[in-house]
This record gives structure tokens, C-alpha cells and sequence, in this order.
């Protein structure tokens, strides 16, 4: 195989064709030739027929295996009727461009990517000429029709260069791409592109920006100039929800300095509340794993009576309703991991039995003193204790005695994991 041939399948050149290839000390020059005769002209695309002159000229191509690669072609100048004199068009090539179109098509994906140092150092070319190829690669890619039949846009800036350097962007709700930037973030800015739509500015039905003065300046001074257009001016949420949660703060604080700011508990407590208030909270859903012995959100006697914390004792506080499971919350506990202290613990004659069952006897054939039955100790209620033996005996003290704090055992404190909602529910008066 020729090694123009080679180089013909590897560059792939639309519309040309490799005549010659040169190794040096710069690189890799390839010589190429137009497949077509007639000259084009590279302002209006008009064939030519006059020749005005001949120049050879250079475009710098992707590298090959890290050698620089150039594309070598004898260029002609034309006389074009309208335009004058002026260059031909090359395929490979952007008008008044000296690197091809892969090339600059490179390094414009490349400053997406990274700032214009690591670009020069890379690709080994000169600052301004990666903001001229970028230049050049955007006036091509521009779709001439972006701005007609726009509906909903949104209006922004970004911070583009240190110094309070803003450019403020016009994107199309719709499609989601921007169709319109600048310089600036006043109300000449955002002027200047209802000047650049025309009459096709009539087909706006609603506009999105960030509570800056000077875009909505501009969008109430064109209403008031033009009648046809008449978009609704909507303001971005974040900024909706930043101001609500700045109002929320403020109540806050408010309420914490009359309070004795943290001197007291309540202004303590209004403080440690802060987060809680400004956070999002997701909605409030039943539970799918709820257990099946979950009481009902009404208190009772049974429910917030206390339990013994003791794991020897055999008393029970807590009554049993035929049918019914045994209530198995305590203060403090949530969940179903409630349950394995109290199922233990049913009545101390089934205690007995079962530790005399399962205990060995001594030498002597007494019982052990695990086999004997425990009786309440210290600090435990014998009420309470002989009315769990009975379920058909009630005692009316163990109904009064019960003390006044929040029951653990509502369905909605158990599956909950809203903090929140527990503050709210401790509000005093």
C-alpha cells in the first residue's frame, strides 16, 4: 500500500484527496488536492469562474503519534461579482481559520471541560487562539431558529470571571437548552434581547427569573411599551422558599429573646428547634411494617401505667384483656424490640412453674431457690403484682397512681421518625 493511500483512509478528508506526504523535523505534512474544479466563493458560497491569484497555505490538523500534522494546499483567490476578491472555501476547513475543522471542533469540547492553561499546554497553541476557535465553533453550531416560537423561558446569570463578572442567560423551558447569553445582569441586558426577538417575542406566555430588580425592570417596562406582549412573570422557588425560611428564622429569634434568650428552658428549647423548623419534611405516610399488636392512638390507664425495670421480678402493671395481646411499651422504648421484656414476665405463678420444671432439685429434694416463687422486691408495687395474677380483679389505686407523662405505645410515636413532630406535640399551653 502507497502511503498516500494510507494517509487517505486515516485523515478521511471530505472532498480532497492526498497527493504527497513529507516527514521533517516539525512534524507531518500532507499535501492535498480538491476532488472538484471549480472555486467557491468563502463569504456566499457563490461558484467562481476568475481566478484572481494562488498561495499556498497551511491548516493545522490532529496530531499523528504525537508528531504535528499539517495539511498543505495550494489556495486560490477568486473574483467573486458581489464579494470581491476573496479566498475559496475548503471543506476540511472554517473560513479565515488556519486549523481544520477536527481540530477545532477539539478544542472546543476541551473548553467545556477545563480553562484555557491546560488547553495551551495540551494542544500547544496560544491563548487567544483557543477564544478565537471557540468563537468559531459557536457562530457554526448556532441554530438560526432558536429564538423563534418560544413559549416559557427563564432568565439567569453566572459568575464567569472574578470581579463581579456576570453573564446573564436566556434558556427554553421547553427544550432545555440556552438560546440567548450577554454580558451584564441589569435591565439593558435583558432589553437588548427582546430588541434581537422583534414581533417574536409575542409568543411568550411566561417568564422565570430570580427576584433581580432589573430583570423584572425590563419585563414591566416592554409590557407597558408593547401590548401584545404580555408574558406572566414568575419568580424561581428556591428564592420563594430562601425568603419564607429567612421570615421563619426571624419569628425564631423573635420569640427566643422574649423568652430570656438561653437562661430559661423554653428559650433553650426554641433554640435547639432551628433546624427542625427550616428543613424539608417529607410527607407523612402510614406504615408498611407496622406490627400487629400496634394499640390504638387512645391513652389508657394500662398504657401509661409504668413497668417494673427490674428483669428478676414477676410483677406485671399492666392488665390483660381477653383477646387482646399484653401491652409491652415502657418509657422509653419503641418499635417492636419493646416486647421481649414483658413477654417474660406474664404472672409469677407461670414464673414458678416454669423455673421448677426446668431447675434441678438438690441432695436433699428440696427445691432450689431458683424452683421457689419470686415475690416482689423493693420498689415494687404488690397491687400491681396481685393484679396481674387476677385479670378479673381490677384495683381502683392503680388507675389513679398512674403517672401524667406522654405515652410511648400510639401507633403514630412508634413509626414516626419526625422530630418535629414530637417539638410541636411538647409545646406548652
Amino acid at each position: 500500500m502507497r502511503v498516500t493511500t494510507a494517509f487517505n483512509r486515516l485523515l478521511a478528508l471530505q472532498g480532497a484527496r492526498v497527493i504527497d506526504v513529507l516527514f521533517g523535523p516539525d512534524g507531518v505534512t500532507v499535501r492535498v488536492a480538491l476532488r472538484r474544479r471549480r472555486a467557491v466563493c468563502s463569504a456566499c458560497g457563490q461558484v467562481c469562474r476568475r481566478v484572481h491569484d494562488r498561495a499556498s497555505r497551511r491548516w493545522r490538523h490532529l496530531d499523528l503519534a504525537g508528531q504535528r500534522c499539517q495539511l498543505e494546499y495550494e489556495l486560490r483567490r477568486v473574483r467573486c461579482p458581489d464579494c470581491g476578491v476573496r479566498v475559496e472555501a475548503v471543506p476540511w476547513a472554517r473560513a479565515g481559520a488556519r486549523h481544520t475543522r477536527d481540530f477545532e471542533d477539539l478544542v472546543a469540547f476541551c473548553a467545556q471541560q477545563m480553562a484555557k492553561t491546560p488547553i495551551c499546554a495540551l494542544l500547544r497553541i496560544g491563548w487567544d487562539t483557543v477564544g478565537a476557535i471557540v468563537e468559531r465553533v459557536v457562530a457554526d453550531h448556532l441554530d438560526g431558529d432558536r429564538l423563534a416560537g418560544l413559549v416559557m423561558i427563564g432568565v439567569d446569570e453566572i459568575s464567569y470571571r472574578k470581579g463581579q463578572r456576570y453573564l446573564t442567560q436566556v434558556c427554553d423551558h421547553q427544550s432545555g437548552a440556552i438560546v440567548w447569553a450577554k454580558p451584564g445582569r441589569n435591565a439593558q441586558t435583558l432589553q437588548a434581547f427582546f430588541d434581537q426577538l422583534g414581533e417574536r417575542r409575542e409568543s411568550i406566555r411566561a417568564i422565570s427569573i430570580d427576584m433581580n430588580g432589573g430583570y423584572e425592570k425590563a419585563i414591566r417596562e416592554r409590557q407597558a411599551t408593547d401590548e401584545r406582549f404580555d408574558p406572566e412573570v414568575c419568580f424561581d422557588p428556591f428564592h420563594v422558599v430562601q425568603l419564607a425560611g429567612r421570615a421563619v428564622d426571624e419569628v425564631r429569634r423573635t420569640e427566643w429573646n422574649a423568652q430570656g434568650k438561653s437562661k430559661t428552658g423554653h428559650g433553650r428549647w426554641v433554640k435547639s428547634v432551628r433546624w427542625s423548623l427550616l428543613k424539608r419534611h417529607p410527607p407523612s405516610r402510614p406504615s408498611t411494617n407496622s406490627p400487629p399488636y400496634t394499640k390504638s392512638s387512645t391513652p389508657t390507664a394500662a398504657s401509661t401505667a409504668p413497668s417494673c425495670s427490674r428483669k428478676s421480678c414477676g410483677c406485671s402493671t399492666t392488665s390483660t384483656t381477653p383477646g387482646s395481646r399484653p401491652s409491652t411499651s415502657r418509657p422509653g422504648s419503641r418499635g417492636p424490640h419493646a416486647q421481649s421484656s414483658s413477654r417474660s414476665s406474664s404472672s409469677p405463678a407461670r414464673s414458678a412453674a416454669t423455673a421448677t420444671a426446668s431447675s434441678p432439685r438438690s441432695d436433699s429434694g428440696s427445691p432450689t431457690a431458683a424452683s421457689k416463687p419470686s415475690t416482689p422486691k423493693s420498689g415494687c408495687s404488690p397491687t400491681a403484682a396481685s393484679a396481674s395474677t387476677d385479670p378479673g380483679r381490677s384495683s381502683p389505686s392503680s388507675t389513679s397512681a398512674a403517672p401524667a407523662w406522654p405515652s410511648t405505645s400510639h401507633s403514630d410515636d412508634i413509626h414516626t421518625n419526625n422530630r418535629s413532630a414530637c417539638f410541636f406535640r411538647e409545646l406548652p399551653g
